[in-house]
């Protein structure tokens, strides 16, 4: 019998099979009896049974039994699994009547134009309070500029409006008055819609430092604070003199089960830290800016901002210009979410076997992201199955794609866990995409007692199903010949081409650069993405090329930094 391919031959399909069954009967009957058999139905539709059945055993020696070989040291070795990407918009909260925290335990529903159920989950945890923002405005080209989104006294929204200003000759910035409860900015998400994906205000913005101006309207120390960039790509403030070390976001089992990467909303999102009381200051317009702000305010107003607001000054890099016309408008409140639902289930052993698949409702379009906990009978938590320091009684749970695989954890007197229950992360990839504004509108949580609402107030965008890898074998020497290193050209391409196949051409150069104080060898890597092979290419695009950069930069050599860019081709 000719080896199966896994094995170094050709796998034989059921057809081979049955033809080599028919050649033996009719040379061994020919043999025996002298002459040729008569036709039989009966007897070929046994052979063609009887090969099918053969068929099989080739395709799990082929197939199944080396890619689960392959997957075990894949995951032991630290590759990526393969994973959707969700899809991405931005919620706003609004009916506000009391301070609360959303994380990512709440599920934000809508329905698709189809009538199709689409769970989205916060990116990043905030706090939901009763705050307005009175005031916005761009210091430009000698003018002070209303910005959409401020709300006058009253909850009339600002008129466009422009007045003289002096004190904005020099580079651009911004000017936001905030009407807040005691708890001041804390927790706050902002989201500053910048037009197109990527655009070059997104970028000036995430350069740019927020100062909250103190009671006197002057720019302290205390209050500048620096953005990092957050799950989903949200831009994080910090106290430059009081950095936080670990992510606000990883407050959930959610969080801590998957790593969204930056979604294609995460730039023009930003979420103000906790406030100390003593930071929390209030005070009239920057004197600087006085006289402008009063000009800008209607007949009968002119006084209206002259109570104590929190005031907060964003100055934009020298060089930027058009800010007005690229900021389109601003929303407190608000938070990215992506496509994630989480999905449990309780799977009886003696019932249904201990592997369990996972695809609700049957859509063949949702994919399991993460394993959020497998809980057993006796209430203990199964642990991975590569995890050596556990007990042997433990439960144990290994996840493949869509499928896991449970071993029952071993109870006292030598009984075994009769159930366990399964908690998943799914996602619908690219069937979550276009939902329009206002079509989140249900919130559900582990509290029932929120009183805000919710909408989402851009179109979802950037999921897309995983991308489809060469063979296990294939990907496995890619793992080896890239094995926890990144040093010659070569490195980098195998290592890029390994994380998403999608990647069809890969270029490296190295140059020098001065960051932080220090002279810096930087690696430029450039990758071309065929155009055609994405579901939303510029969404997919900046994920892509922020994934990829975090992957090569773990691997790279002491000392060395990573830039990566993504080019879209017409291929």
């Amino acid at each position: 019998m000719t080896p199966p391919g896994a094995l170094g031959g050709s796998a034989r399909t059921p057809a081979d099979i049955a033809a080599a069954l028919r050649s033996t009967f009719l040379a061994e009957f020919q043999a025996l009896q002298g002459r040729v058999p008569a036709q039989d139905a009966v007897l070929s539709t046994l052979f063609q049974a009887l090969a099918v059945q053969i068929g099989r055993v080739y395709q799990e020696a082929e197939d199944v039994f080396p890619w689960q070989v392959l997957d075990d040291l894949m995951s032991g070795l630290g590759m990526p699994r393969p994973a959707a990407l969700p899809a991405q918009t931005v919620v706003a909260f609004t009916g506000v009547d009391r301070r609360e925290r959303i994380s990512g335990e709440f599920a934000l529903e809508g329905n698709s134009s189809q009538g199709e159920r689409i769970s989205f989950a916060p990116d990043a945890s905030i706090e939901l309070a009763d705050t307005s923002l009175l005031f916005a405005a761009v210091a430009e080209g000698n003018r002070l500029q209303s910005i959409p989104g401020a709300m006058l006294p009253g909850g009339v929204p600002w008129p466009p409006s422009s007045t003289p200003c002096a004190s904005a000759s020099g580079a651009p910035a911004l000017l936001l008055a905030f009407k807040s409860d005691a708890g001041h900015l804390s927790g706050l998400g902002v989201h500053l819609k910048t037009g197109a994906l990527g655009s070059a205000m997104a970028v000036a913005l995430a350069r740019s430092p927020w100062i909250l101006l103190d009671s006197d309207g002057v720019a302290r120390d205390a209050g500048t604070l620096r953005s990092r960039i957050d799950r989903g790509g949200i831009n994080h403030l910090d106290f430059v003199d009081l950095r936080e070390q670990e992510s606000a976001n990883l407050d959930d089992d959610v969080h801590r089960a998957v790593d969204v990467g930056r979604g294609p909303f995460g730039e023009q999102v930003w979420i103000l830290p906790s406030v100390p009381p003593e930071r929390r200051w209030r005070g009239a317009p920057p004197l600087a800016f006085r006289d402008a702000v009063r000009g800008m305010l209607p007949d009968g107003l002119a006084n209206a901002l002259d109570e104590p607001l929190a005031w907060v000054y964003i100055p934009l890099p020298a060089g930027t210009s058009g800010v007005a016309n690229a900021l389109q408008g601003i929303v407190l409140n608000a938070v990215t979410a992506s496509n994630l639902e989480v999905f449990e289930e309780p799977v009886k052993f003696e019932r249904t076997g201990t592997v369990a698949s996972f695809r609700p409702e049957g859509a063949g379009g949702r994919y399991v992201m993460g394993l959020l906990s497998v809980i057993g009978e006796s209430g203990t938590r199964y642990v991975s199955e590569s995890d050596l320091a556990a007990p042997s009684e433990a439960g144990r749970v290994r996840l493949r794609d869509d499928r896991i695989e449970m071993r029952p954890a071993r109870r006292i007197g030598s009984r075994f866990d009769g159930y366990a229950k399964v908690r998943v992360l799914l996602c619908d990839g690219h069937r979550a995409n276009g939902l329009e504004p206002g079509a989140i509108r249900t919130i559900r949580g582990k509290r029932s007692n929120v009183t805000a609402q919710v909408a989402n107030v851009t179109t979802s965008r950037g999921g897309a199903a995983p991308p489809t890898y060469s063979s296990a074998k294939l990907r496995f020497a890619e793992l080896l010949r890239t094995r926890e290193r990144v040093v010659t050209v070569a490195d980098f391409e195998v290592s890029a081409r390994a994380y998403d196949p999608r990647i069809e051409q890969v270029t490296v150069r190295s140059i020098s650069e001065v960051a932080e104080g220090a002279l810096q060898a930087v690696d430029l890597v450039h990758a071309a993405v065929p155009r055609k092979h994405l579901a939303d290419p510029d969404a997919e695009r900046a994920r892509l090329e922020y994934g990829l950069e975090r992957h090569l930069e773990a691997r790279t050599v002491i000392g060395r930094r990573v830039r990566v860019t993504v080019e879209l081709t017409d291929a």
